[in-house]
């Protein structure tokens, strides 16, 4: 919240929640006598119900209204308002309070006192009065119908204008987690309905026959829904595990990990770091809420910070404020978190990575979420190694072991995509074949050695001049092949003799294998023929045979050293 609204949430809660005091005040009317005793326990049972508040989506959900509603029904409006007061305070200060998030009990402490206010007058508006019951008159069933429903509709309304206009958040009135607070409420108000009319009879131990069996409830309830939760975590960490096991590239799965991770945890920044590339953590993915998926720049020593601890220990750490974790000193937080959450990534016994999840508030991350991180810790440790292990078989498939380029094989495949986007895109592309001249004197000269050493020599120049503007690779033999997306056949031509002279102009450093074991500065040419497509072919096979031909007829034959086009 910026300092204008700051200033009047403060403006609006100084003129509005003293209102709402002096009002509970003015319409209460006190009963004969009031047991101090019995208002300290009612308070404390009120307190100790708020603090197991149910997480249902975006929502806390207390059990409070059932007892607030017994003590206002015997001792009217004030003293409701007030226990009240204190349960939201004590809520609050719980869940979200922090110096920075002030605001927030502001928000709650006025939304509430108003809405005790309101729930109470439309009670006395429909004739209902506050005291004992007496079981023989009955009690005023339409006065509390009104008061519930009331205090039902005044928390949703003031909730929404607060979420729309406070914290301009895009909501709806009607939500998922209404239906959820009306199921609860109805198990509550006959709760407090019952506490009341018990409590009118035989006094404080009613507050021990029915307050305290709904504390159990309550605390019961609570802890069913946090097993239902961890329940759902643990299956959507078992589909995560699945959907990475599908990938077999380690960008995508650090994407899906990241990715469906932080759409059920809440994470302001995420750190997955490589543990096997020296003394410093190789940071392989970072993520922060308002930017995405973006570069890591940090270097940060393997025994720096909170990641760094857990990298010794070997043991996972969950923090709930920054206080915990200030004289680890993560760098990389740039000093705005708060709650931290880092799990080790365990291979083999080997401690390979770390994740850490970063979040600005406090209380953010629970045991749960530490759970659910060690289990997908895992799952990631063995899916980057079994996507590293296949990438390095990829690799090795498609690349030729001498020169370090792509082989045929790979080439061919990249060709046929282009025809395949061809048809999309329409736009040009050209092939470079080169066959090195009298390579067989330089072998019969030097030796094979000194043969390949030209070869890893000129796959180096190739790769220099090309670099990413298009795909070198070896074609088999002293043969290369260059492929060069969206040029046409004029600039195609005119990269080809650049290249005829790069490779004929600059001497080859060799080592006589035959003779002296001295090193050689030789010149080697090559003969080259280009062709383009559509023009030239209209499939691969077709497009390489013109390239090949134009070598042979423009360029062997004509006496070597040249660049060829095809013409058909």
């Amino acid at each position: 919240m910026d300092k204008k609204r700051r200033v009047a949430m403060w403006t609006v809660w100084l003129i509005l929640y003293p209102a709402a005091i002096w009002t509970g005040y003015s319409l209460n009317d006190f009963p004969a006598s009031i047991s101090i005793f019995d208002i300290s326990v009612l308070t404390v049972l009120t307190v100790v119900v708020s603090l197991f508040p149910i997480r249902v989506l975006n929502s806390n959900i207390s059990l409070i209204t059932g007892i607030s509603l017994a003590i206002f029904l015997y001792y009217g409006l004030f003293l409701s308002l007030v226990i009240t007061q204190i349960a939201v305070f004590s809520l609050t200060l719980k869940v979200y309070f922090n110096t920075k998030e002030h605001y927030r009990y502001l928000t709650n402490s006025l939304m509430f006192a108003w809405i005790s206010v309101g729930s109470g007058i439309i009670f006395e508006l429909l004739g209902g009065q506050t005291g004992s019951c007496d079981i023989n008159t009955g009690f005023y069933l339409l006065p509390i119908a009104g008061y519930i429903v009331a205090h039902f509709l005044l928390n949703h309304l003031l909730l929404y204008v607060v979420r729309t206009y406070v914290f301009a958040q895009k909501v709806r009135f009607i939500e998922k987690d209404l239906w959820v607070d009306i199921i609860f409420e109805m198990m509550v108000i006959p709760v407090g309905v019952l506490l009341y009319v018990l409590y009118s009879q035989i006094g404080t131990p009613a507050i021990f026959y029915v307050g305290f069996p709904f504390l159990s409830l309550s605390i019961i309830i609570n802890l069913y829904h946090a097993s239902r939760q961890v329940n759902d975590l643990l299956q959507k960490s078992s589909e995560i595990g699945q959907q990475m096991s599908e990938h077999l590239q380690v960008n995508d799965i650090l994407d899906v990990f990241i990715d469906k991770l932080t759409s059920f945890i809440m994470v302001d920044g995420a750190y997955i770091f490589d543990a096997e590339a020296g003394e410093y953590f190789k940071p392989i993915r970072k993520y922060e809420k308002n930017a995405g998926m973006i570069e890591h720049d940090i270097k940060l020593l393997r025994t720096e910070g909170v990641s760094g601890k857990v990298w010794a220990t070997g043991k996972s750490v969950l923090y709930s404020s920054k206080k915990q974790w200030r004289e680890t000193s993560d760098s990389h937080f740039n000093g705005h978190g708060e709650s931290i959450i880092s799990v080790p990534m365990i291979r083999n016994q080997r401690i390979i990575g770390v994740i850490t999840f970063m979040n600005q508030k406090k209380k953010t991350f629970q045991k749960h979420h530490l759970m659910i991180m060690e289990i997908l810790s895992n799952y990631l440790a063995v899916a980057i190694d079994n996507a590293r292990n296949y990438e390095t078989t990829k690799l090795k498939s498609e690349q030729c072991p001498l020169t370090g380029l792509y082989n045929y094989r790979y080439f061919e495949n990249l060709l046929s995509q282009m025809y395949d986007e061809f048809n999309y895109f329409k736009r040009e592309f050209s092939v470079i074949l080169m066959d090195i001249d009298h390579f067989k004197k330089v072998n019969d000269t030097y030796g094979h050695q000194s043969g390949n050493e030209v070869l890893i020599q000129l796959a180096r120049r190739l790769e220099h001049y090309i670099g990413e503007n298009g795909t070198v690779a070896r074609y088999g033999g002293e043969e290369f092949v260059i492929l060069l997306p969206h040029m046409n056949e004029m600039d195609c031509y005119r990269a080809a003799e650049e290249l005829r002279s790069i490779i004929s102009m600059h001497p080859f450093l060799i080592k006589d294998d035959l003779k002296d074991k001295r090193s050689h500065q030789i010149y080697i040419t090559a003969s080259i023929g280009i062709s383009t497509a559509p023009l030239h072919g209209e499939d691969p096979l077709t497009l390489l045979r013109n390239a090949d031909r134009a070598m042979y007829t423009g360029a062997k034959q004509q006496g070597r050293n040249k660049v060829a086009r095809y013409v058909g």
